[in-house]
Formats: C-alpha cells, sequence, structure tokens
C-alpha cells in the first residue's frame, strides 16, 4: 500500500516490523492502519466472488487440475447459498459425480470433462472482470 501512495502512522510501523513477528502486535497494527485509511472489510460474498475467479485463473493455468477445483468451486457455491448467476457450477459437480461415482450416463470422456469445465471457468472471467 505504500507503494501505491497510502499512508498512515499505523501502516509506517506495520510495514517496519521484522521476524520474529507477534501476532498480537500485527494485527494490531492492521486493525489500526486500516481504519485510519478508511479501509472497509469486504463482505463474504466478495470474498467468495474473488476467490472463484482466483480459482478459475488456476483452472486455466493447468487444466488438469480442473476437476478438483472444480470441486472446490462448487463448495464455495453451496456456502454462497447457490446464487443464480454461478448456477453453472452446479451442473458441472453433477456431471462430475456422475462420471466418478456414477454410470456415466452422458458418457463423457476425462478430457470432454476437463473442456466443459475450462470453458466455464473462462466464461466465469469474463462475467466477473469488472471485480
Amino acid at each position: 500500500m505504500l507503494e501505491d501512495g497510502y499512508s498512515s502512522s499505523s501502516l509506517n510501523i506495520l510495514s517496519s516490523l521484522r521476524k520474529p513477528f507477534n501476532v498480537f502486535e500485527v494485527e494490531n497494527y492492521f486493525r489500526r492502519a486500516s481504519k485510519e485509511l478508511g479501509l472497509l472489510k469486504p463482505s463474504y460474498k466478495e470474498c467468495a466472488i474473488h476467490y472463484i475467479r482466483h480459482l478459475s485463473e488456476k483452472i486455466l493455468e493447468d487444466e488438469s487440475l480442473a476437476i478438483d477445483i472444480a470441486c472446490e468451486i462448487y463448495g464455495v457455491y453451496r456456502d454462497l447459498d447457490y446464487p443464480e448467476e454461478l448456477s453453472e457450477w452446479y451442473y458441472i459437480s453433477e456431471i462430475i459425480d456422475d462420471f466418478g461415482y456414477g454410470d456415466n450416463t452422458l458418457k463423457l470422456t476425462k478430457e470432454a470433462l476437463i473442456t466443459s469445465i475450462v470453458k466455464e471457468a473462462e466464461s466465469q472471467l469474463i462475467r466477473n472482470s469488472k471485480y
């Protein structure tokens, strides 16, 4: 934050702390700096959307992790109480379950499943580019 031109007395002290850190001291100065700079704590939903964005980027970076990451995204979607704008992750979760534990009624290959997940990750990044 200092590099971006933000400054406060607590932020300056926080930036000058050296190891070994005292967690209570760090937390105290962090809270003070946040208050001095007028920073607001983001809502759980805002954090979750950013986390889904991060996970979507990870899918695009390494497609071999797509199935595991999609399951993690579904967990966040579930924690958000199933918002409509993320409903595609529900369907992907169902397909993953059917592929791994069911009859694979859609007769998908692993490659086709990964392709579907990658497509949704790309779509998710486009839809949430304003964040």
